[in-house]
């Protein structure tokens, strides 16, 4: 529930909020003191969205993911302890480790790594971010392949998790 719940949902929040800040901040005609205080509220937000990002995957990777792969003794019949061999014992859900969980051990690792060159870009070039349109787009890019990532392997994670539950 933390990883999925806190760490996966507070990840998407921020990005939400990170790609609402971009197109809502845009500095066409602002004063540069504006500029400045947006800036700096967004090059907070971008980090911390690349900060809850990593959690996330850390914790999924380290936590999560371990007792997911767990090998049931031989000969054991009642298999919801071992969620990996749960989903592999039944044909219609064979495919949920094969394509979901396969997704899910990969794709958060590459979200994590655009929201950071999303953070580094954000703190790098705080002003310009608002007040360059090409910079401006190329971080709304990131952070939206970001969120459509994110979401979709949310998305697989509910799948996995209604067949078969991690403790």
């Amino acid at each position: 529930m933390a990883h999925g719940i806190v760490l996966g949902g507070g990840a998407l929040l921020a990005l939400a909020a990170a790609l609402f800040s971009l197109r809502a901040m845009r500095a066409e005609n602002a004063s540069p003191a504006v500029v400045r205080r947006s800036s700096r509220y967004l090059s907070w937000l971008t980090v911390l969205t690349a900060a809850t990002l990593w959690l996330t995957v850390f914790v999924g990777t380290y936590i999560v993911f371990p007792p997911y792969r767990a090998v049931p003794p031989e000969g054991l019949a009642d298999l919801s302890g071992y969620p990996k061999s749960l989903i592999q014992s039944n044909q219609g859900t064979a495919w949920l480790h094969s394509f979901a969980m396969e997704t899910k051990e990969h794709m958060p690792w590459v979200a994590a790594m655009f929201s950071t060159a999303a953070a580094f870009i954000g703190v790098r070039y705080k002003e310009r971010m608002l007040t360059d349109p090409m910079l401006n787009r190329m971080v709304t890019f990131l952070l939206g392949v970001t969120f459509v990532l994110v979401s979709f392997v949310a998305l697989l994670g509910m799948l996995i998790n209604k067949v078969a539950p991690v403790d």
